[in-house]
């Protein structure tokens, strides 16, 4: 296979929030598990100080994108119910916006 028939070789963008994210390039995704019960992390990440560390940690390590986990999905999990994943979300959102008020939704990079 040549380079120009790869994916990564043609112009290939995504549009988030009315900006064009270029995905000429590979991205890095951060994940920020925000669960108790996570199969990698479960519980690190819950506290105000926690979710800034680690986020400040994915931004250092090059992350282009910082997915926040609300809801574990290993193996046997249980299920929880949708506010419960959104009062998660919602803390660790309100968060991370407040530590980091210059970080565009669109990427970490564009600090």
């Amino acid at each position: 296979m040549k380079d120009k028939d790869t994916f990564f070789s043609k112009k290939n963008t995504i549009r988030c929030k009315g900006s064009l994210i270029d995905l000429s390039e590979p991205k890095i995704m951060g994940i920020l598990n925000v669960t108790p019960d996570s199969f990698y992390d479960g519980g690190k990440f819950l506290s105000k100080k926690a979710i800034v560390e680690q986020a400040q940690k994915l931004i250092d390590e090059g992350a282009d994108f910082i997915d926040i986990g609300a809801v574990s999905s290993r193996p046997g999990a249980e299920d929880i119910p949708q506010e419960e994943e959104i009062r998660r979300l919602d803390h660790a959102l309100k968060t991370v916006r407040k530590a980091f008020p210059d970080l565009k939704e669109q990427g970490a990079k564009q600090l």
